[in-house]
């Protein structure tokens, strides 16, 4: 865990050091992490930790606009407060760093329900409950003393710095009450002085500020002759120390009532623009804790496929709803501009399971070193912000489901484009299952994970799911995970995986594209995009099925074709199947002769599986409950 969070911190340290160079602070180093308390519950929910981003997101707004901020999530299951809070003698540009560096340091604590985290000049924190207004915890608040400088152990200086340390924070405990939250004081002395400094959080009333501070200034006089000390409370932070620390006192800030509470949770919902040198930083590190016993999935820092979080943020304008190119099960894709003028494509996941991290290194490891002009090209990822992301060339004619399904579109693919299309899936497939390799079952293929470039050329998508397959291996077994509608029955009753479960969903996605039909899981047998392209090969009238929107412009004999070859995909016996490479042999060579296909199987209205008596399936069911159709991704 330390190891993985350590590479999360290098790689936001480039930009910090950058950061500094050009608004360097001007006093004592008050961006430090001084303490960090994180709760004993965890999370079971897995909206918590996008939420607690949202949140996140939201201070993340009011710091930059004011210095501190607070807000919160409620529903009937879920309740997340946060607040973060600058000390008032901070510059606007302190301000931001040092709620940068808690925000990167603060999700060390996930998956816990609660964390706060005392830098030397902010203060951040997330509860699953309300703590605004609570001055006091006695079972997380605590003080630090530092050790005592040789003068200070003279019995006669110790007494008069005892003097002057209680003088000290008397001061800054009345000038705090008096200010609205905070104060800053010394009280000088003939062989030293004493600098403090009392800030109460801007949610507390005066008498619980004054409570909080009471307390604190107790406990921390007694850290005295040590030469410095901090108290870190719920609802307030004293120091004092014998060297300088603190920038001139400024004008307190107004405090936080039920009209901020409402504005913050409102700015929680929206999508959030702020300065680009200030971008919202979470290093959510459940990912890390995963890699410890996965360590083939590790990058290293110096690889070329990182990308860093602040990067990615501000090539999409800080995930702007105005990029979104699209919405899917896994995550969001937005369209960005690197710094180096490249548009690409960024995927935005936010991981809860183990089984979701897994895919997130699975695309990673799988896909990087492979390269077809039909498989969508992965240009890197980042891994140290609140959400793991993708980035991937841009591909500017969306998906095909989005222009295939769409009504009412102004692009109609014609007859020539569906083929190349067909043709350019089943080349990118082929590779896939051995041209790179290795062999590589992608278990997704559908129309909504083809992308299509400016010239309509195909490229497979979305390696989520895919697993790599050892070529001395028949098949694997492996738990379900793929959509309805494209999984072949030998792989979705039992979990055996082939590349021939590929060429099943290839069979469908061909389908589609010839008919211009989407294949519903949930019709009659008889409506079945698999049962009526049947019934027509069987009645030899098969060109009836194609699209009727392309209004007979196309090749009689070359659809006949393609859609005897849909067939032949999604037999109910993968091993009647053809494999990838027959396919394209199949597309592309006039003289090859097309195998009878046998009858397909479908699902039925009750969600069971319909397989034909005379299919020679003897590897498909024939029926099967709805309740086991789906079953969670266990390897």
């Amino acid at each position: 865990m330390q190891s993985s969070f350590t590479f999360s911190q290098n790689l936001v340290r480039l930009f910090v050091i950058f950061i500094l160079f050009l608004f360097p602070f001007s006093s004592a180093d008050r961006k430090s992490e001084t303490s960090l308390v994180c709760g004993s519950s965890k999370h079971i929910d897995n909206s918590y930790v996008p939420n607690i981003v949202k949140v996140m997101d939201s201070l993340q707004k009011q710091v930059g606009s004011r210095n501190w901020g607070c807000g919160f999530i409620t529903s009937p299951l879920l309740q997340i407060y946060g607040l973060a809070q600058c000390h008032d003698d901070l510059s606007s540009v302190d301000c931001k760093i040092c709620f940068f560096q808690g925000r990167v340091k603060l999700p060390r604590c996930l998956p816990a329900t609660s964390a706060r985290i005392y830098l030397n000049g902010c203060f951040i924190r997330y509860d699953n409950y309300n703590f605004f207004h609570e001055a006091i915890d006695p079972m997380n608040d605590a003080v630090v003393c530092g050790e005592p400088t040789n003068a200070l152990t003279d019995s006669f200086l110790h007494m008069e710095f005892k003097q002057r340390l209680a003088a000290a924070i008397q001061n800054v405990t009345a000038m705090a009450l008096g200010n609205g939250t905070f104060a800053a004081a010394e009280v000088k002395g003939r062989v030293f002085s004493v600098y403090a400094l009392a800030q109460c959080w801007n949610t507390l009333g005066k008498d619980e500020c004054r409570k909080c501070l009471v307390k604190a200034g107790s406990k921390l006089s007694q850290c005295a002759p040590g030469s410095g000390g901090s108290a870190f409370f719920a609802g307030c932070y004293m120091k004092y120390s014998t060297q300088h620390f603190f920038k001139k006192s400024v004008e307190s800030k107004a405090r936080c009532d039920n009209t901020g509470i409402v504005v913050a949770v409102t700015l929680s919902t929206v999508v959030f623009v702020v300065l680009a040198s200030f971008g919202a930083f979470i290093g959510y590190e459940r990912l890390s804790k995963r890699k410890g016993d996965k360590s083939n999935l590790r990058l290293s820092p110096n690889s070329s496929l990182n990308f860093t979080y602040e990067v990615l943020e501000k090539a999409t304008e800080y995930f702007d709803d105005s990029r979104k190119l699209g919405q899917g099960g896994a995550g969001s894709v937005f369209k960005g501009t690197l710094p180096d003028g490249r548009t690409v494509a960024v995927k935005r996941l936010v991981y809860s399971t183990r089984q979701w991290v897994d895919q997130f290194f699975n695309e990673v490891n799988l896909i990087s070193g492979i390269q077809h002009k039909n498989l969508v090209i992965l240009l890197g990822c980042s891994i140290e912000g609140p959400e793991s992301l993708l980035v991937y060339e841009y591909v500017p004619n969306r998906s095909l489901d989005q222009i295939l399904f769409i009504k009412n579109t102004l692009h109609i693919l014609n007859w020539q484009q569906r083929f190349n299309i067909i043709l350019g899936t089943a080349r990118g497939l082929a590779y896939l299952h051995g041209g790179c390799g290795v062999t590589i079952i992608h278990r997704d293929i559908k129309t909504s994970n083809i992308l299509l470039d400016e010239k309509l050329t195909p490229k497979i998508a979305d390696f989520g799911l895919a697993r790599c397959v050892a070529t001395d291996n028949t098949h694997i077994s492996t738990g379900i995970a793929g959509t309805l509608g494209y999984m072949a029955p030998e792989y979705l009753v039992r979990g055996q995986l082939t590349e021939k479960v590929d060429v099943y969903g290839f069979g469908v996605l061909l389908l589609e594209i010839a008919t211009g039909r989407k294949n519903s899981v949930f019709s009659q047998g008889s409506s079945s995009i698999l049962h009526s392209v049947w019934k027509h090969h069987k009645a030899n009238t098969i060109t009836d099925m194609v699209d009727p929107g392309l209004r007979g412009m196309f090749s009689q004999k070359q659809a006949e074709k393609v859609l005897q070859i849909g067939l032949l995909c999604t037999q109910a016996s993968s091993r009647l199947r053809p494999s990838m490479n027959g396919v394209v042999q199949m597309l592309t060579d006039a003289q090859c002769e097309i195998p009878s296909p046998k009858q397909p199987p479908f699902l039925n209205a009750s969600h069971s599986w319909v397989t034909p008596p005379n299919s020679d399936a003897t590897d498909s069911p024939r029926s099967r409950n709805s309740s086991t159709l789906e079953q969670p991704e266990t390897t």
